[in-house]
């Protein structure tokens, strides 16, 4: 029981044991402070820190190697992606000392994978996919799986089959997070869980949409099963999947349970990443007063920093005030639907959808009515969202051609056939961003899916010469208004 080993481990730091005890000490309690009744990722950070003070103070390699890795990987799980490369490099530098053998296998291995996630937390599967294939590598050159090793086998496959998940291949991601999931780990419980979620999204992917759901209801009704931050992931899912089966009951079911969850994980996030950096700047204070010769340097340093930093928050509160007002202007355009361009985009934009230029000529009134009307229809069907759609397509769709109906957009809705669909899908995306309190809680790259965009990058261009603002700042000022009006 974790509440047993927290309650052993205090007692055992009050006796007089070795700085290296200690530093297992404290991370066996970081670890135990991650699976109690409700998790307290401020105290295992805590905990994380102070083995780190150890392991720096004994000047150990293998240690400072095994904390360096496990910050990154506890600022990963906090999503706090700026801190975790910088303690990956450390640790790399620290495995590096280590002689060829079984200690330097595994802790490459653990680095490639908190790499891979480092790759993955920025969608680029690919790059995460090679990564844990080289973690996969260097544990095998230590053997099969053991008591000390297991977990690293487990995390391996499990992100291994997550990569091909989110490359949406199915067969291979299923093979390895089956892999994952037959290896037995009685120290780590609760990994199957994480597991579970994952193989709903490949059921989803799928369009089994009900095998996922089994997946998920059967691991929330499991009394050990108690990370929020887990739980609020399978939430947004099942309404994923709900929605897809037209079950607006459940739907709305876990909608609510999703924003009665929101604010209990965000808090304890903030929490943690609070204490992380507390502990950094006390370090980074303690350092500073050990050098009594450099103080003035230090002084002017630190006062100079501390002008750049008013600088950058005067000028980021600016940029905030003005996407702002701008957002504020697109609602207002929205709710009478006269959405326009205000701005000189940047950069000329690849066309999310292919046409070829059409030579203009005298359309019939009769096919340029009839194609209005359907345009009309066709504006209020959300069939825009659909990523294959083409003018050829869309013109099948109306029975006419498509020389008729790019010329009829261009001539009625003065823009052309990419623009019209782009701003219908934006449009659309913002309005279920303002409507449906759940869609703030989604990445930037499923609302580029559920828009219809192909790609994150497209998507986030596009939001942004259709808006005035980036999707991230859009979302943060829905965020604000929901908040203002509770």
């Amino acid at each position: 029981m974790p509440e047993l080993i927290i309650e052993q481990s205090i007692k055992k730091l009050e006796q007089p044991i070795s700085e290296e005890d200690k530093f297992d000490v404290r991370m066996k309690m970081a670890d135990a402070y991650l699976k109690i009744k409700k998790p307290d990722f401020a105290k295992s950070t805590e905990m994380l820190f102070k083995a780190k003070e150890i392991a720096e103070k004994l000047d150990n390699p293998s240690l400072m190697a095994k904390i360096y890795g496990s910050i990154a990987n506890q600022y990963s799980f906090l999503n706090f992606p700026d801190k975790i490369k910088p303690y990956l490099d450390l640790s790399k530098q620290q495995v590096n000392k280590l002689p060829n053998g079984y200690e330097k296998n595994f802790l490459t291995a653990r680095l490639y994978i908190e790499y891979g996630n480092l790759e993955a937390d920025k969608e680029n599967f690919l790059v995460a996919k090679k990564h844990y294939q080289k973690a996969l590598k260097f544990l095998g050159n230590i053997g099969s799986p053991s008591k000390k090793n297991i977990f690293q086998f487990r995390r391996a496959f499990y992100n291994l089959g997550v990569s091909y998940a989110y490359l949406k291949q199915n067969d291979s991601a299923e093979y390895f997070l089956n892999k994952a999931l037959i290896i037995r780990d009685n120290e780590n419980k609760e990994f199957k869980y994480f597991i579970y979620n994952t193989l709903a999204k490949v059921y989803a992917n799928e369009n089994q949409h009900q095998r996922a759901i089994d997946s998920l209801e059967v691991v929330l009704k499991e009394d050990a099963f108690k990370d929020n931050r887990l739980k609020a992931d399978m939430y947004k899912k099942l309404i994923a999947s709900y929605k897809t089966l037209n079950n607006q009951e459940k739907y709305i079911e876990y909608s609510e349970k999703l924003l009665e969850l929101e604010p209990d994980v965000k808090d304890n996030n903030l929490k943690a990443i609070n204490t992380a950096t507390t502990i950094e700047q006390k370090s980074l204070l303690d350092k500073i007063s050990d050098k009594e010769g450099h103080n003035r340097l230090l002084i002017f340093g630190c006062g100079f920093l501390i002008l750049i930093g008013g600088i950058s928050i005067f000028f980021i509160n600016q940029k905030r005030k003005k996407e702002k007002l701008i957002y504020q202007n697109f609602i207002l355009n929205l709710e009478k639907n006269e959405i326009k361009e205000t701005f000189e985009p940047q950069e000329i934009v690849q066309p999310e959808i292919e046409e070829k230029e059409k030579v203009a000529f005298s359309i019939p009134s009769s096919a340029e009515t009839m194609i209005l009307e359907k345009l009309s229809k066709f504006e209020e069907s959300a069939k825009f969202t659909n990523s294959k759609l083409t003018v050829a397509s869309l013109a099948v769709m109306f029975k006419t051609n498509p020389t008729y109906l790019s010329e009829t957009i261009k001539k009625n809705k003065e823009k052309n056939f990419n623009n019209y669909i782009n701003d219908l899908r934006i449009n659309y995306i913002c309005k279920q961003i303002l409507e449906r309190p759940e869609f703030l809680n989604y990445k930037i790259s499923y609302l580029a899916e559920e828009a219809g965009f192909s790609s994150h990058s497209s998507f986030t261009t596009v939001f942004k010469n259709v808006t005035g603002i980036s999707p991230s700042a859009f979302l943060r000022e829905a965020d604000q208004k929901l908040k203002n009006i509770q």
